[in-house]
């Protein structure tokens, strides 16, 4: 069995960065590369009609922006709901990565994050989810990943790890403990609540240790205290100058997991378990 890459593009600006990425990444790691392009099915359309015009759109699409191209690619056109056409299509010829653009032909940013069809994507894919947000070739050095060592986001690290063998992982971690405040009220001493403090920051130095195991390659954990948001999150990462963020969609970063992808300036590697 082949190692696929599939993207998705509706010939946009946003669908042609994702797809010199896919082209990028099938050439580094020796994938061979489906390009999908789906016609929205519309009852006053004929649906053979239009997906021979979009097998040709996308025959002229890619051959006027990569003439000359140094993976094996195949082209698939469906006629359907976008979301359902890309993901059954992923799942039925066992593909590795799905790569999408953050925005469409027609969609702002905001439109395309918050309720249409990226959103759905990334919902219904049983396989991990390249956002391209950017034009810089995916050569990715270091990865920011959050993560709870939870078993998803320790398989969401693996899946990184295996297409991105040469980068640096750098996990980031926020201890998980009450505020000062809410242990007083529960009658805790200043003693009580250093020693309660200092027993997370113990136990989470314990399961970070545990969970670097796991890695070969370049790796780091970041440990953090305070309070957990998306706006922290891509504070560090930003520190670390990273170029891919690997986000998880267990535990508390689920609670803003599209505002990260939404306020990332960077790609980003989102898998749905």
């Amino acid at each position: 069995m082949k190692n696929r890459i599939v993207v998705a593009t509706d010939f946009s600006q946003s669908s042609l960065t994702a797809l010199t990425k896919a082209m990028f990444l099938a050439k580094k790691q020796k994938y061979t590369l489906d390009v999908v392009h789906v016609v929205e099915y519309s009852i006053f359309h004929d649906p053979k009609k239009d997906k021979k015009v979009g097998k040709e759109a996308l025959a002229k699409f890619i051959a006027d922006n990569f003439p000359t191209p140094e993976v094996e690619i195949s082209q698939f056109c469906y006629v359907g709901t976008i979301h359902q056409e890309i993901n059954k299509h992923a799942k039925e010829r066992e593909c590795r990565l799905l790569l999408v653009g953050a925005t469409g032909e027609t969609q702002y940013l905001t439109e395309v994050l918050l309720g249409s069809v990226t959103k759905k994507i990334i919902r219904k894919s049983e396989i991990p989810v390249l956002v391209t947000k950017n034009e810089a070739l995916p050569d990715y050095v270091n990865i920011f990943s959050p993560t709870d060592f939870s078993d998803n986001s320790l398989k969401l690290a693996k899946t990184t790890r295996k297409f991105f063998p040469e980068a640096n992982l750098v996990f980031y971690h926020m201890i998980s403990r009450p505020f000062e405040l809410r242990l007083g009220r529960y009658g805790a001493d200043e003693e009580q609540i250093s020693k309660f403090n200092k027993s997370a920051e113990e136990e989470a130095r314990k399961y970070s240790k545990k969970f670097l195991e796991n890695f070969s390659g370049k790796n780091e954990m970041v440990l953090d205290s305070g309070i957990l948001s998306y706006t922290r999150l891509l504070s560090v990462a930003e520190s670390k100058n990273v170029s891919l963020i690997a986000l998880p969609t267990s535990g508390k970063i689920s609670f803003f997991a599209l505002d990260v992808l939404q306020n990332a300036h960077v790609d980003v590697l989102i898998w749905k378990f």
